[in-house]
């Protein structure tokens, strides 16, 4: 059964200011397929995309004074007010838990509430924190790509000892690998969130809150800082440092360290404003 629920409630419940007549909720829409009894979301300063919109109720900036028939919870950020409401009242829970078609082997760890999806790898040398997700086909502990050339140029793979270490709330996608270190360890930092089809080399260290988009590659021993932004098909080199709050730039290729705060784009990455 469908639980309807007050928009003063949910106003209420977020420390929002409500305005417009309260109204009943039971589901959410976006703000153009949204219907008399969904909630939505305007990020705009301004009345006239609410008044194109069938929504019953909308989270908005406090700038927007025209109801138009609605009811409307202000909020400084409408979007983080949305998510929030949504976690609050709508939001049923994903399962959590290994699939069954997955491996992970004897000696790995994994904390509470995580999901590891289909067909997932997690080798012994892996502790994963709580509230982590591991996508479809993700793999976790898998040696390295480190070789040694001896006199004859012949290829000697290094061994891989090392760790993988997965901290509290981090969420990796699709068909990532995440190699374990040398002797050390790879590390992805509390809050990180890794899109799909990422790789991560050995020694790695990806920062707290750090976002990483689909196609990036890290090389051996990069360190990305905290709350970095990481955009599609970048790559870091082996050794780089990017300093926290960050931007890598679509397909930048990263070759050398990159200062805090710093925007940067291109192949070789260079600084833009």
């Amino acid at each position: 059964m469908t639980t309807a629920h007050s928009t003063t409630e949910i106003a209420t419940e977020l420390g929002l200011e409500h305005a417009g007549s309260a109204t009943e909720v039971t589901g959410v829409d976006s703000l153009d397929r949204a219907g008399a009894t969904d909630l939505a979301f305007s990020v705009y300063d301004e009345a006239a995309p609410l008044a194109d919109s069938a929504a019953g109720a909308v989270i908005c900036p406090p700038s927007v004074t025209d109801a138009a028939g609605k009811a409307l919870i202000y909020a400084d950020n409408p979007k983080l007010a949305f998510v929030e409401a949504v976690e609050a009242f709508f939001d049923s829970g994903s399962e959590t838990g290994v699939h069954p078609t997955a491996v992970v082997e004897d000696g790995a760890t994994i904390g509470e509430n995580c999901t590891v999806g289909p067909h997932a790898y997690v080798a012994d040398c892996v502790t994963i924190g709580d509230d982590c997700t591991v996508g479809t086909g993700t793999r976790i502990g898998g040696p390295g790509f480190g070789f040694v050339r001896d006199d004859e140029e012949a290829l000697h793979r290094l061994p891989h000892q090392g760790t993988v270490r997965i901290e509290d709330g981090v969420e990796i996608g699709e068909n990532c690998t995440v190699n374990r270190a040398v002797f050390e360890e790879t590390v992805l930092h509390e809050g990180a969130k890794v899109s799909g089809q990422v790789h991560v080399a050995h020694h790695v260290h990806v920062g707290e809150d750090t976002t990483v988009a689909f196609g990036c590659g890290f090389a051996g021993g990069a360190v990305v800082g905290d709350r970095v932004t990481v955009h599609p098909h970048v790559s870091v080199a082996t050794d780089v440092t990017v300093g926290d709050d960050a931007e890598l730039a679509m397909n930048a290729a990263v070759l050398d360290d990159v200062a805090r705060e710093t925007t940067v784009a291109g192949s070789p990455a260079r600084e833009i404003e």
